[in-house]
């Protein structure tokens, strides 16, 4: 009895539990540097890859770049990596994975970095309200990726976390704003007659309180 209560326990829990975080699908090709601020273990060389990673829910940062070998000229190949690009987003319970265009040539790749483009995708949909943009930095053997991460989250580019918590405060505020208005307008419309003149009579004093 003991064990079978112990099962029916864990089907009845187990919805909850095969989603309780975010689960980045890295593709081939694309390089993490950062994992919400912190060094993802990236190798210089671009040649490190990861299958996926996991997440808890909420606010999270990736930076990454694209790194793989491309055509040059003629039959001639090298490798390209592109500028660091940033993706802040706030996700719960979600498979997501990373879309980046197949990028075959450095000609492509130079045009990319002019105009960098990819999503976050999730259920084959692109996620909302993800802020992206590139570090635009020119990449070293030394170059720190963590203390740049750090610099640029401290700026009001439109994917630091500064930039995100404030927009995201924004947003608060302006549900919060339009729920007092339905809630005085409920109020209002189910006030008798005399009860909105009166009301109308307050506020029309007080407007400039």
């Amino acid at each position: 009895m003991r064990l079978t209560k112990t099962l029916l326990a864990s089907l009845i829990l187990a919805p909850s539990l095969a989603y309780s975080s975010v689960t980045i699908d890295v593709p081939s090709g694309v390089q993490l540097l950062t994992v919400n601020g912190k060094d993802a273990g990236y190798s210089n060389f671009g040649f490190d890859s990861k299958d996926n990673i996991v997440l808890d829910n909420g606010v999270n940062q990736l930076v990454f770049r694209i790194s793989k070998i491309v055509m040059e000229t003629g039959s001639d190949k090298t490798k390209f990596k592109s500028q660091p690009l940033v993706a802040t987003f706030d996700a719960k319970d979600k498979d997501i994975s990373i879309s980046v265009p197949n990028i075959k040539t450095l000609q492509q790749g130079m045009e990319f970095n002019s105009k960098p483009t990819f999503e976050l995708v999730s259920d084959s949909k692109a996620l909302v309200d993800v802020k992206k943009d590139q570090l635009g930095l020119t990449f070293s053997l030394t170059a720190d990726m963590a203390q740049e991460v750090k610099d640029y989250n401290q700026t009001n580019a439109v994917a630091s976390l500064s930039h995100y918590s404030q927009s995201n405060t924004e947003a608060v505020d302006t549900q919060l704003d339009d729920d007092v208005y339905q809630s005085l307008k409920h109020s209002f419309k189910s006030a008798s007659y005399e009860e909105r003149k009166k009301f109308l009579t307050w506020a029309i004093s007080n407007l400039e309180e």
